[in-house]
């Protein structure tokens, strides 16, 4: 009886590996479908919005079925980007626990064993891979990062050496002449202004140590993570305090304190 009782719900998980599968695929390709047209859509939404206020018996159109329709059209693709990307988080979550509590469920009912893990369970064990894969990840960013900064770090280095030849030199612990006049332009601006505006991007003081600079950066990465967070612009937000993090090497918080 444990036999055809294990046999059933192991072609129960597959059919629902199956569906789990092309559900989440189905939902991919809507979403990113939805996400092209609504380049588009929002300004043409908005634009009606800005014609309603200004000429109010534009809302008589509302009655008509045909703009109702329109409306429709306009405001799905917004919907389903709203909802297909959080919903995605969860299915992918579903797809993963369900899967092994099923499967797992009927091996231990083929073999008499009882399971004593629940589904709740399993939901934690997703958790705690995802959170594996962001740390492996997060170490892989590192070290790529680390090879990025230390070419960036060359590059400032060589930029800093000709501006000495040009505008003074290193004294004392503090770079001299490149910076005292704040109406010419230098390498010494640029490098301020790029300093400045990562900072702002991940909330730190301009004076932060390296150690503050890192611990922010590590915050806002598990916040904006694309597939932990369930913010809009999640994935923009990722790219950009990856970017603000990767001029924020410890030469250049160095260099910008002796500035």
């Amino acid at each position: 009886m444990n036999k055809i009782l294990g046999y059933l719900l192991n072609k129960l998980a597959k059919a629902n590996k199956f569906i789990m599968k092309y559900t989440i695929k189905t939902f991919e390709l809507i979403t990113n479908f939805s996400k092209q047209i609504k380049i588009f859509i929002i300004p043409i939404f908005i634009l009606s919005l800005i014609g309603i206020f200004m000429f109010p018996f534009l809302l008589l159109l509302l009655f008509s079925r045909n703009v109702q329709y329109l409306l429709l059209i306009l405001i799905l693709p917004i919907i389903i980007v709203f909802l297909g990307e959080r919903s995605l988080i969860y299915l992918r979550m579903w797809e993963y626990t369900t899967n092994h509590y099923l499967f797992e469920k009927a091996e231990l009912i083929t073999k008499n064993q009882k399971n004593t893990k629940k589904f709740s369970d399993y939901i934690e064990d997703y958790k705690e891979m995802k959170r594996r894969e962001f740390e492996e990840e997060m170490r892989k960013r590192e070290e790529a990062r680390r090879r990025r900064q230390e070419e960036e770090n060359a590059k400032w280095q060589k930029i800093f050496e000709e501006a000495f030849g040009q505008f003074g030199g290193f004294n004392g612990g503090t770079y001299q002449g490149g910076y005292s006049n704040q109406q010419t332009y230098t390498p010494f601006s640029q490098f301020k202004t790029q300093y400045e505006n990562s900072c702002d991007v991940l909330g730190v003081s301009y004076n932060s140590d390296y150690s503050e600079i890192k611990s922010a950066y590590r915050k806002l990465a598990k916040k904006y993570h694309p597939d932990l967070s369930k913010e809009k612009n999640a994935e923009d937000m990722f790219k950009k305090i990856n970017n603000a993090f990767d001029f924020l090497s410890e030469e250049n918080v160095k260099r910008y304190k002796q500035i």
